[in-house]
């Protein structure tokens, strides 16, 4: 890990405050090098209006202003983004797709060259899951993996 290019932003997803999610995102914080930063966003504190697809009328979006600009800021400002939540129906919670519904504006804002940004930048999670049968959390996982692959991004697992 490069000092240079490191850091790493956690995204929490947890509905819940304290939960184990945060818990293993501040184990994972503390085994970064002392090199690397970090910075520790959980999305319910960044609420967001539910999103407007306006691709097909609009085509462009204003640029993020208010909890929007502050995600957007952080998520460009990242070379590692982790997304550490719970396992909810199969999926990430709604508050971490929410955020990704937002990437399709992002990518539309001019100006913001969002997808050359994200482009080698590295997704990671982590997934707490009650089940003993792991396999449950696939799809959680494959929506990160399927989101990181468009964006040109490297997927590092779950």
């Amino acid at each position: 890990m490069s000092a240079t290019t490191h850091n790493v932003l956690f995204l929490l997803g947890s509905a819940r405050e304290g939960g184990n999610a945060q818990f293993l995102a501040r184990r994972m914080a503390a085994a970064l090098p002392p090199s690397a930063n970090h910075r520790t966003l959980h999305l319910d504190d960044y609420p967001l209006p539910a999103f407007r697809d306006i691709r097909h009328s609009v085509g462009i979006y204003p640029p993020p202003q208010g909890n929007e600009r502050v995600l957007a800021e952080a998520t460009l400002d990242a070379s590692d983004i982790i997304i550490a939540a719970p396992l909810y129906w199969y999926s990430v919670p709604a508050s971490v797709k929410l955020y990704f519904d937002y990437w399709s504006a992002w990518l539309r804002v001019p100006g913001l060259d969002f997808r050359n940004q994200m482009t080698g930048k590295r997704l990671h999670a982590v997934c707490v899951v009650s089940d003993e049968d792991s396999s449950v959390a696939e799809p959680f996982a494959r929506m990160l993996e399927l989101t990181a692959g468009y964006m040109g991004m490297e997927w590092r697992g779950c």
